[in-house]
């Protein structure tokens, strides 16, 4: 099969790319080849909070058992991945190993194909997408100095510049922010006193709107992934929930930034309704006090 073939097979063999990649390579080494490669080339400094949970490195790398606690699983489950052992692997935790390992598209696919015999379906969009007007867009995405996002009633995303990206990598993969925040190892890594100051307000946002939307279906998938997650499903059950419904931009909340090593960072979350778009929610992210300028010399990094 030539490659072209193989990329307008919608529905691909398991190792589609085996013999396009190398001849001699078979299914059970391609996935091993690729995951050891982009574990060897990653740069831990890249992954937020990952100096203060494993410590300082000097050398690019990291390693299977680091690789499986950031995304969630034991190091035998990751393991058995690498080691290009047929399995039952998740969705969720295949993407997860993309953004940990930064996997190039091409890896992305490769590694899709070989365990799901199929390619990876592109993230959803928001239905408001095409409904938001394009001043607002050009608002956020042009905006060169703070991080701007802008987000439906579901918390998926709609646009967001540059900077955010710089803050929050995993924007870049169209993942929903409830989700990603809530349910995601790598969020409890780089939020700063997760549960009590990131994941209880924003659990109670998101019960609000449960309340609100209740009819609609994809803020219900939201909800059910949250309420899958053990950990969250116990703080949306807690009596203790705060009572905002919305971030509080006078109180900071701290997390680690890429490239920053164990640096604390205090930063204010600002929202504001679009009038065009009132279940919608534009959000910005800036250094609190005396930290700006620190963090205006991190975003102004080439």
């Amino acid at each position: 099969m030539s490659e072209i073939d193989c990329q307008r097979d919608l529905n691909p063999t398991p190792g589609c790319y085996v013999n396009v990649m190398n001849g001699n390579e078979t299914q059970a080494s391609i996935v091993p080849r690729v995951l050891r490669q982009a574990r060897a080339r990653r740069n831990a400094s890249d992954i937020p909070g990952f100096t203060a949970t494993f410590g300082d490195r000097r050398a690019p790398g990291i390693t299977q058992a680091e690789t499986a606690q950031l995304a969630g699983v034991s190091r035998r489950w990751y393991n058995a991945l690498e080691s290009g052992r047929p399995a039952n692997y998740s969705e969720g935790f295949l993407q997860a190993i993309r953004r940990i390992l930064d996997l190039t598209p091409d890896e992305w696919r490769v590694v899709y194909r070989v365990t799901h015999g199929r390619t990876p379906a592109e993230a959803p969009v928001s239905p408001l997408v095409d409904l938001l007007p394009e001043t607002i867009r050009n608002l956020v995405e042009q905006s060169p100095t703070w991080g701007l996002w802008v987000t439906d009633l579901r918390w998926d995303i709609l646009a967001y510049n540059s900077k955010t990206l710089e803050i929050f990598p995993w924007m870049m993969y169209g993942l929903n922010v409830m989700e990603w925040a809530l349910t995601w190892p790598e969020a409890r890594t780089q939020l700063i006193d997760w549960q009590d100051e990131w994941a209880l307000p924003m659990i109670a946002q998101l019960r609000v709107h449960a309340e609100q939307y209740r009819h609609d279906e994809r803020l219900q998938e939201v909800i059910d992934t949250v309420r899958g997650d053990a950990v969250a499903r116990k703080l949306w059950d807690s009596p203790n929930l705060p009572s905002l419904t919305h971030p509080a931009s006078n109180r900071p909340r701290r997390l680690y930034l890429p490239r920053q090593g164990g640096t604390e960072f205090a930063m204010h979350l600002l929202a504001f309704t679009p009038m065009e778009l009132p279940s919608c929610r534009l959000l910005a992210i800036m250094p609190a006090g005396s930290e700006s300028g620190g963090l205006r010399g991190f975003n102004n990094r080439g």
